[in-house]
């Protein structure tokens, strides 16, 4: 998994654990979290949509 290179990457650690996420799924949050127009209201977005669809997923197995 890549290392977040921006300041606040304990940050990013600390809100990566609070969500159940699969490895691609945090890997798609590090990813956009790298871009200069990141937001932390906006990574908690992307966060609560990937969780959604991995739990509507499980749902319908």
């Amino acid at each position: 998994m890549n290392i977040c290179k921006s300041a606040n990457s304990k940050s990013l650690g600390k809100l990566l654990k609070i969500y159940d996420l699969t490895p691609k799924n945090k890997q798609k949050v590090i990813i956009s979290a790298q871009r200069k127009t990141a937001t932390w209201s906006g990574l908690h977005r992307l966060l609560r949509k990937l969780e959604f669809i991995k739990s509507a997923k499980d749902q319908k197995n």
